[in-house]
C-alpha cells in the first residue's frame, strides 16, 4: 500500500425534511441530515466517507466543526503508511477530548467517516473495488440484502411495493405502542411469502420486563432476529438472560463504541451490527467482523443514511464473507441522491456490487444542492 499524504479535506453538510416522518422508539424523525467527507491526496485522488448523523440531526453541524477544527489539521501535511495508521494517530491525539469532555460519540463518529473516506481513496488509487483491496475475490460480489425502517402497520400492498424493488427480507420498527404494534408485526409475519423473512428493530425502546413480554408475545412469529430489544447501557446479565429465554436471535451493535464492548456483547449476541460511519470505520470494523464470524456470530453491518455509507458497508460485507445481510433504508430520503447506488441491481433478495474502483459510487452533490447547509475545505500549508 502506498503512503498517504493528504492535501485537502472537504466537508459537506446537508439537511432535508422528510415526509412521512419515520416513527421510532426514540421519537419522530422529521428531517434527515448528511455529513460527507472527502479526502484528497497530493496526486489528486479523492475518497469519500459518510459520518453518522442519524439522531438528533442537529448533531451533524457539531461533527462538521470537529472535523474542520480538530481532525483535519492533525493529518494534513504529514505522510502515513495507510488508513489504519491515520486512525490510530487520531485516536491517540484526540484522547484528551474523549476523556475530558466525554465526547466519545462525536469524536468516534467523525473519525469513522474519515477512515472510510481514506479506504475509498486507497482503493480508487489502486484502481480496484474496495472489497478486493480488503481481500475479497469475486469479480461481481452478490450480497444478501434487506429492507430497513419499515413501519409496523404496513399492509400487504406496501410490502408488495418493497418486493418489487427486489427485497425478500423486511425489518419492521418496534419498541413503542406495544398494544398495537406487536399485533401488527404478528400479522405482517403471517403475510410473508415462501422464502421471505422478517426482523424487528426496537431501537432500545424496551426495558427488561417489556422486552421479555414482547418477545413472549412474538414467540410464535418467525423472526430472523430481534434488534436492540435493550439499550447498550443495560447490564450484561439482562442481555444474557434475554438471550437465553428468547425464541429469536438477538442483534445489536450500532450503539457500541469500543472493541471491548463488542467483545463482551459477542457472548450474548447472535448478530453483530457495527456502523462503519459511527465507530471504527473500515480499519476497526473489518477485523471485528472477521473475529465475530470466527466466534459464530453473524456480521450484518448497520447502515441507515446515504448510499455512501451503505457502499462501505456493502464492500466490507463482501470482503468478510459469511452469511450476513446488507441493510438498506427504504424510507423517503432526498439526500440519498447525493450519489449513485453501489449496487448494479437488487434481485430476489441479493444486491450485486458494481465493479468500479473504490466504493463504486459516483458523487452527485448538485442533485442535493438545495439542501446544502455548509461546505468547508481545509487545506494543508503545502498545497
Amino acid at each position: 500500500m502506498h503512503s498517504i499524504h493528504l492535501r485537502r479535506v472537504h466537508i459537506h453538510l446537508y439537511k432535508a425534511p422528510v415526509q412521512p416522518a419515520i416513527r421510532a422508539s426514540f421519537g419522530l424523525i422529521t428531517e434527515r441530515s448528511l455529513l460527507l467527507i472527502a479526502v484528497e491526496d497530493r496526486e489528486g485522488y479523492m475518497g469519500w466517507g459518510e459520518v453518522w448523523t442519524g439522531f438528533p440531526p442537529i448533531g451533524a453541524r457539531y461533527r462538521a466543526e470537529l472535523l474542520e477544527r480538530l481532525v483535519a489539521p492533525l493529518i494534513l501535511d504529514a505522510s502515513f503508511s495507510g488508513p489504519t495508521k491515520i486512525h490510530e494517530h487520531l485516536l491517540e491525539s484526540l484522547l484528551p477530548v474523549v476523556r475530558m469532555a466525554a465526547e466519545s460519540g462525536p469524536v468516534f463518529q467523525s473519525l469513522a467517516g474519515l477512515d472510510c473516506a481514506l479506504w475509498d481513496l486507497v482503493a480508487r488509487r489502486a484502481g480496484k473495488p474496495l472489497y478486493q483491496i480488503l481481500g475479497g475475490k469475486d469479480s461481481c460480489a452478490a450480497i444478501p440484502v434487506y429492507a430497513s425502517g419499515i413501519p409496523p402497520h404496513i399492509d400487504e400492498t406496501g410490502l408488495d411495493g418493497i418486493r418489487k424493488q427486489g427485497f425478500r427480507a423486511f425489518k419492521l420498527k418496534a419498541g413503542f405502542d406495544d398494544a398495537t404494534v406487536l399485533p401488527d408485526i404478528a400479522r405482517a409475519g403471517n403475510t410473508l411469502h415462501p422464502g421471505e423473512s422478517m426482523m424487528i428493530d426496537a431501537n432500545c425502546g424496551w426495558n427488561f420486563d417489556q422486552a421479555v413480554a414482547a418477545l413472549q408475545y412474538l414467540s410464535s412469529t418467525a423472526l430472523e432476529w430481534v434488534e436492540e430489544p435493550l439499550g447498550p447501557e443495560c447490564p450484561a446479565e439482562q442481555w444474557k438472560q434475554l438471550s437465553l429465554m428468547s425464541a429469536h436471535p438477538l442483534a445489536a451493535g450500532e450503539n457500541l463504541f469500543t472493541r471491548d464492548s463488542f467483545e463482551s456483547a459477542l457472548d450474548w449476541l447472535d448478530v453483530v451490527q457495527p456502523d462503519l460511519g459511527k465507530w471504527g470505520g473500515v480499519s476497526q470494523v473489518f477485523p471485528l467482523a472477521h473475529h465475530a464470524i470466527e466466534r459464530g456470530v453473524r456480521y450484518c453491518p448497520h447502515s441507515f443514511g446515504s448510499y455512501v455509507g451503505a457502499a462501505h458497508a456493502a464492500h466490507v460485507l463482501a470482503a468478510v464473507g459469511g452469511d450476513g445481510r446488507l441493510e438498506l433504508d427504504v424510507n423517503a430520503n432526498p439526500l440519498r441522491s447525493a450519489s449513485t447506488s453501489p449496487l448494479v441491481k437488487i434481485n430476489d433478495g441479493f444486491g450485486y456490487l458494481i465493479d468500479q474502483p473504490g466504493i463504486g459510487v459516483d458523487i452527485r452533490l448538485e442533485a442535493i444542492s438545495p439542501f446544502l447547509c455548509n461546505t468547508i475545505t481545509v487545506e494543508g500549508t503545502g498545497s
